[in-house]
Formats: structure tokens, sequence, C-alpha cells
């Protein structure tokens, strides 16, 4: 084998491992901002961020779009990005390259796509930002500049690590399958096995005498009732909603997870009373403003939260945390009168 045929060999196993450490991890506020503006500057249906691993699309956030991976066959992005600038299509539906992609030929009915390819350091596209509307749509030169913006936007955050702490010591440690037995299918959280083992680890690396770890639950108000009116089907959709409020309401370091069913558990370190109870008021109220509009009616939802604070050495286990937020939660639903910390 030549040296040039090695070298590129090498590069594009080392894109395939970038992508790899980029997949199945959990929602980040960052990457929902970026989608929701590059929907909102491009007028769109959908806007999304996807990477390109062996065989398969995973999107890391959308908006307009409930979707988490699609195999390679199904992916206009990996149909459409090149390796340098944007890549618009007028008309899906009369490009030879995606007229026949069931995504164009059945639902969602894509026409319109404007897509800006993600890169590693070699150059190598492992990624898009994507846009796409189910009309056709005139490419213009301010949509492919606003298109532009998003992707070097994407780019740059990609070279921002915001999780920190031990959630990022933890993907780190994981491979990919083992990643995604850590997080919840539905709502893009970790899951109560995930979130329990960083809780865990969170209590053990809290050593610090004037740091104090923070535990919230949310639960849903009345959510048996979404689903006898609404169906599972709506209940499914509020959670991933109410889930996505979450994250964009919580700090770049803190742990957001899905306990089971309609509770919800955060692990807020470094706290203390005031920043736990702002953290609280501050989901309830984007809670409030949530409408989630359906056929039969708009639905909106309410959540009941209670917290705990554990100084260094005060608890023995994940566990117990979670119960004396538990209790706070229940406190505070049995009342009404606010978030309440144990």
């Amino acid at each position: 084998m030549s040296t040039t045929r090695l070298i590129h060999t090498e590069t594009l196993q080392l894109a395939e491992m970038q992508v790899k450490n980029l997949i199945q991890t959990p929602l980040e506020a960052r990457f929902n901002r970026l989608v929701r503006m590059t929907r909102r500057a491009l007028g769109t249906r959908v806007a999304a961020i996807s990477f390109l691993s062996e065989g398969s699309e995973w999107f890391k956030a959308a908006a307009g779009w409930n979707v988490s991976e699609l195999p390679a066959g199904r992916s206009l992005a990996a149909a459409l990005v090149g390796q340098d600038g944007p890549v618009a299509v007028s008309d899906m539906l009369e490009d030879a390259r995606t007229r026949a992609n069931p995504l164009v030929k059945g639902s969602p009915r894509f026409r319109f796509g404007a897509f800006y390819p993600i890169s590693d350091r070699f150059g190598h596209t492992i990624g898009a930002v994507a846009a796409y509307d189910t009309e056709p749509r005139k490419v213009t030169l301010d949509l492919l500049e606003a298109i532009s913006d998003a992707g070097e936007l994407a780019q740059r955050e990609l070279l921002l690590t915001e999780m920190g702490g031990v959630q990022q010591q933890l993907l780190n440690k994981l491979d990919v399958s083992r990643r995604q037995a850590l997080l919840d299918e539905l709502t893009r959280l970790w899951n109560r096995r995930g979130g329990t083992m960083l809780l865990e680890r969170a209590i053990a690396g809290n050593t610090r005498h004037d740091s104090a770890l923070g535990v919230c639950v949310v639960d849903v108000n009345d959510f048996k009732l979404i689903n006898d009116r609404y169906g599972h089907a709506m209940g499914d959709v509020v959670l991933r909603k109410l889930a996505a409020v979450i994250v964009d309401s919580i700090r770049p370091g803190d742990i957001a997870c899905r306990l089971g069913g309609d509770e919800f558990l955060l692990v807020i370190p470094e706290a203390d009373n005031e920043q736990l109870d702002n953290l609280m008021d501050r989901i309830r109220s984007r809670v409030r403003l949530l409408v989630i509009h359906t056929r039969a009616g708009s639905v909106r939802v309410t959540v009941s939260i209670g917290g705990c604070l554990a100084g260094r050495g005060s608890v023995s286990s994940a566990e117990e945390m979670i119960d004396r937020a538990d209790a706070a939660m229940y406190a505070e639903k049995r009342t009404g009168d606010g978030s309440r910390v144990a």
C-alpha cells in the first residue's frame, strides 16, 4: 500500500472515531438553540444538526422533526453534502440525487433542502447542519449565507466541551453501544441508570468543604389526564418537549435524566439554596409558557419540583438524595406553593 493511501485510510479512521465520540450523547442546550435559530433564520419547517457515521445519520438536535437516527439510504445529508461550502436544492423531487429518497417520495415529503458540512480537523465531512421544507424554495444568496452562518457556528461549538465534569468523564470512557444503553430513547436524556451512575460519581467527587451538590426531581402534574384525553402518543410529545425545556434551563455542567414515567432528575454540582431555587423557578416558569398544539386543542402543562442539597460526606448514596428530593417534590405537589428545597 502506498504512503498516500495509508495516510488517507488513517485520517478516515480518525474521522470515524470522532463521529463515534459525538453520537449517542445527551441533548445539549447549545445545539437545541442553534437548530431553532437556523429554522427561524431560513423560515423552514425543519432544521437539524446530524453526524454521518458508517451506515447511518445520527441527529444531535432537530427542530420541527421527531427523528433520532436514519439509515444511510434514507439520509438526504449523506446524499448531498460535500466537503466544502453550502448546498441547497430548490426542489428535491426534481433532483436526480434525491427524487427517489423515501423522505421526498413519502412522509414527511420534503421538497427543499439546504445543507452545510461539518468537518473534522482533516477536512473530512462528518456531519451537517440542514434545513428542510415541504414546499420548493428559491435558492438565494441570503439563504446560502444563512445556512453557512449556522454551519460555521455548529463547527465552532464542536471545538468546545460544555458538559464537563462527571458527564464528560463518563462519555469519554464509554463506546457507542454503552452510551446508548444509558440514554433514554424517548427524551434523549440520560436514563435512570445513567443518571444514578452520574449522581454517584458527583457525590464521590464532591470533596470541597465550601461546595454543595444539588439534586432536583421534576414531576409533570396530572400527566395521566393528558394520556387519557389526548393519547399516549401525545404524552410522549409532552415528555420530549419538557426534556428540551429542562435542558435549555440548566447550566452546561448540570445533568438531566429521565427517572422514568413522567419524572425527571437533575444533578446540580456546586450549588447553594439560592441557585437551586432560581433554577427550579426558571424551569417552572418556562414550562408554563410551553404550548403544544394538537388537533384536539392546545396542551399546557405544569410541573412540581423538589430539591435537596448535600455537602461533603453528608449523604451515603444516590438513592438517598433522590428520595430526599422526591419527598420535597411531593410536598410541593400537595400544597402547590412553589418549588421546595429539603
